[in-house]
């Protein structure tokens, strides 16, 4: 089955770019309002071809990366992850296995990537789909030797606090060739689903045109009477929030296509692309040298990529409020990636088909992370670091990091890390 060539102009410009940064073709690469709009369509479509089945994914993820399945009709089944790098253990993946579990998403969280080759061997052990959820590292994909992309299908995000800040709408997704041979059936299912979402409708279209201006409205208003007036915009259809409140108990929207406008921002923010991840690499690199050995926490990854954040791993959970509570009061949006899990957290852990006993190693560690941004200046990470070790004996420091100063006077008050209201 060819693909069709009548999209429009900034469609397929946009898909030239990704297909440019990623060495692929743009045939391949398909466009979406929504990134979890793509993963929506990619588990409808292995449902249409399959039947009834599960989808293996992991706790220590935003909601909106398993309503998809939900919506899909497959269960998720969550296996427990790494500590030291955030990735599913292909142990405990293996004790949750069904005959009719069809794929396994491998989620960069944060945008690592680094050595996944167990995984991928685990998937490709079980003849699984292996789902590729780059949300967090658009344009970067899990390759092999030669370096070949090893996904199935690879998902990105220009979304809402995704690594190009310009953004705040627009998902691609990347089917790879070979399931031409390997799934035909899906294959063929999946392009046909793909061309025919709809555009979006007049009023979402005017919400995305609309939302940077009302959200910066809604910045500069009392806190007294944001969440009131945030919450009845959202109900009057006149705001997208990045999660509706319904998508917390297993709901979501129809998939929709993207439009030329959240085409035409992707594509002039793509262009930053490359200087953007060269800062975020030197960042990741700073953190690492002047982080590592801290009696109070400790680093998660040492891979030198681009992260869209820098994880650290406090002993205890009220450390890392004590220090969540210090950068925040500093004037840095520090997020708790992904805490709770299935983060904002479901109304019903039934619905998910969650079961918290069975993930001990998920369950300890989400309340004890926090994950730096690493978009930030050489002096706005200086301070970031004297925060998290102020000059006191190293037989002090456990002692301290309960007690940052909370000191509100800052010359690094951010704008790119201020937090999004509408999440």
């Amino acid at each position: 089955m060819e693909l069709s060539e009548k999209q429009s102009p900034t469609n397929i410009a946009l898909r030239k770019k990704l297909a440019s940064l990623t060495d692929t073709d743009y045939r391949d690469w398909f466009l979406c309002l929504k990134a979890r709009y793509g993963m929506a369509v990619v588990f409808q479509s292995i449902f249409d071809t399959y039947g009834s089945g599960d989808i293996i994914t992991s706790p220590y993820t935003c909601i909106t990366a398993v309503n998809p399945i939900l919506a899909g009709h497959l269960r998720p089944l969550y296996a427990d992850i790494f500590p030291e790098n955030l990735q599913i253990n292909p142990e405990s993946a293996k004790t949750i296995l069904t005959e009719r579990t069809y794929g396994l998403v491998m989620q960069h969280t944060l945008g690592i990537i680094g050595d996944k080759q167990s995984l991928i061997s685990f998937a490709k052990e079980h003849k699984l789909l292996l789902i590729e959820d780059s949300a967090h590292c658009l344009t970067r994909c899990a390759r092999d030797k030669q370096q070949s992309i090893v996904s199935d299908i690879s998902i990105h995000s220009f979304g809402v606090e995704k690594i190009l800040t310009g953004t705040k709408f627009g998902g691609a997704v990347y089917l790879n060739p070979r399931l031409k041979n390997t799934h035909k059936a899906l294959y063929d299912r999946l392009i046909t689903h793909f061309r025919s979402l709809p555009a979006p409708s007049s009023s979402l279209a005017f919400r995305l045109k609309t939302y940077r201006y009302q959200n910066a409205v809604l910045q500069r208003l009392p806190h007294s009477v944001r969440p009131s007036l945030r919450n009845f915009l959202i109900k009057a259809k006149l705001l997208e929030p990045a999660i509706y409140p319904e998508e917390q108990e297993g709901q979501q929207a129809s998939p929709v296509a993207s439009n030329q406008f959240v085409e035409e921002v992707a594509l002039s923010n793509i262009k930053t692309l490359k200087s953007n991840y060269h800062q975020r690499s030197q960042n990741v690199a700073y953190y690492h040298s002047h982080l590592n050995n801290h009696p109070s926490f400790d680093v998660l990854t040492n891979v030198n990529e681009p992260l869209l954040a820098y994880p650290i791993l406090f002993k205890s959970a009220a450390s890392a409020t004590s220090a969540y509570a210090a950068l925040n009061s500093s004037g840095f949006f520090i997020r708790r990636w992904y805490s709770p899990l299935l983060f904002p957290g479901p109304t019903s852990n039934r619905i998910y088909h969650y079961h918290p006993r069975s993930l001990k190693i998920a369950e300890s560690i989400h309340p004890r992370v926090l994950c730096l941004p690493t978009d930030l200046t050489k002096a706005q990470l200086e301070q970031i670091v004297k925060i998290l070790k102020p000059s006191a004996p190293v037989e002090n420091a456990v002692e301290n990091i309960d007690t940052f100063p909370q000191s509100s006077q800052s010359s690094s008050k951010t704008t790119s890390n201020q937090p999004q209201k509408d999440n």
